[in-house]
């Protein structure tokens, strides 16, 4: 039995808990390639799944808050870095989040008053990828998630303004090139992975186009409480997850590769985006 989600968290499981725990386990999967397997690819192929999944949900959210706990996780993430001898920039995706929260409403207005609006902001996002890359993860182009998320939990507002079609369109587009854009950005990847890739963008987008808020009641009739409480506990918990795993995973990574960090031996961008513009 599916109810739909009220504003308060309930105790049962909801929709919201199995994507998020699907995005968790996608990111953690990339992170722990990025910390210990840096030439192994199949990690990073994987892993770069969960990315729609994050943008999607702040369009797809009433709420475009940005509360202290953002700020305070971005902080923390930057501040490892720079420790660790890593990148100032781009800011991680924490920063993303809060600059994408912060435009939502205007970049929705702009984008969803016509077909020509909706096409006109998919070049202006794509244009601005590159250079918007380098000052904060993910870059512009993750925008188009935001948009496709919003347009799905306000359809038929956004369609009075553009037909139907128009926008099945603009998402699969929006996945089209972000999987493009994640094969120049992860130069290694062969032709089975690409492959994989571009599969699993689409059942990812299939998932979040068919995704609905909903409470299921009668999870405990189909699985144990401790997988219920696992799963809430990551779609629950996902900002505590991501800074926590970041820096645990920062500090095992200097401590077994000393020869790839250098204790605030740290640079404002790396050395592979400044070859991008040269």
């Amino acid at each position: 039995m599916i109810k739909m989600l009220p504003s308060n968290l309930p105790k049962e499981l909801t929709s919201y808990d199995l994507l998020k725990a699907l995005a968790i386990i996608l990111m953690i999967t990339d992170h722990v390639g990025h910390h210990f397997y840096p030439d192994e690819m199949w990690f990073r192929v994987v892993g770069r799944l969960c990315v729609p999944i994050w943008f999607f949900l702040i369009g797809y959210s009433k709420s475009a808050d940005i509360p202290k706990s953002l700020w305070i996780g971005g902080v923390l993430i930057a501040a490892s870095g720079v420790v660790a001898g890593q990148f100032l920039l781009p800011l991680n995706i924490l920063f993303t989040i809060i600059i994408f929260r912060y435009i939502r409403r205007g970049t929705v207005a702009r984008s969803f008053y016509s077909a020509d609006g909706l096409r006109g902001m998919y070049f202006v996002l794509l244009f601005l990828t590159l250079p918007s890359a380098v000052l904060f993860e993910y870059g512009s182009m993750a925008m188009l998630f935001v948009l496709v998320g919003y347009m799905l939990r306000n359809k038929e507002e956004v369609q009075k303004s553009i037909e139907p079609q128009y926008l099945k369109i603009f998402a699969g587009i929006s996945f089209f090139s972000f999987f493009i854009i994640q094969g120049v950005m992860l130069p290694s990847v062969s032709g089975y992975q690409a492959v994989f890739m571009m599969i699993g963008f689409s059942l990812i987008g299939f998932i979040l186009w068919n995704f609905k808020p909903a409470i299921y009641v009668d999870a405990e009739r189909h699985m144990a409480r401790s997988v219920i409480c696992l799963i809430q506990f990551m779609g629950r918990r996902t900002l505590e997850i991501y800074v926590a795993h970041i820096l645990i995973f920062r500090a095992i990574a200097m401590y077994l590769y000393p020869e790839s960090y250098g204790f605030m031996d740290w640079n404002y961008i790396p050395p592979s985006m400044v070859s991008m513009f040269n």
